[in-house]
């Protein structure tokens, strides 16, 4: 098999997994929706019983959901249109694994299909997205957008 093969199933099979956490993450956000409808609010926090939140802490913020179709980001009850821009689509990366961080090179090759830019390009692209988030009435979202050492997360 030759390198280059190899290279194109490495990055399938990451796709792949990050897919399938994406699956998982919609999946818990829908039992936790379908349970509270079912039981109250009371009886669910962040996916587990009220006793056991009690004990594991404040309830994690649910993700952002980018719709691809409208372009718009809806997050706590929220909508804030962002249109075909880097900004909507490193947001979409970012929160297809919250809390976890992305290096610098796997941003820019998602989100820019280009890993020859320079790290000041997702620099601006970030600081410009916090703003439109701020100005959209989401500033808890864009303060969620961190960096640190070249890699960048969704800290919900």
């Amino acid at each position: 098999m030759t390198t280059q093969k190899v290279q194109q199933l490495a990055q399938l099979t990451n796709r792949l997994a990050e897919i399938l956490m994406t699956v998982v993450i919609c999946a818990e956000e829908l039992r936790t929706e379908v349970h509270v409808e079912l039981h109250g609010s009371d009886s669910i926090v962040g996916g587990q019983s009220s006793s056991a939140a009690a004990s594991s802490g404040p309830r994690v913020n649910q993700r952002p959901f980018l719709d691809q179709s409208t372009l718009c980001v809806r997050w706590k009850g929220k909508s804030l249109h962002l249109g075909h821009t880097r900004g909507f689509w490193l947001l979409d990366r970012l929160s297809r694994r919250p809390n976890q961080y992305v290096t610098h090179l796997d941003l820019l090759h998602d989100v820019w299909d280009d890993e020859d830019l320079a790290v000041a390009t997702i620099r601006s692209v970030v600081r410009h997205l916090r703003r439109r988030l701020r100005d959209g009435d989401m500033g808890e979202l864009a303060a969620a957008i961190r960096g640190h050492n070249g890699r960048y997360i969704l800290a919900l």
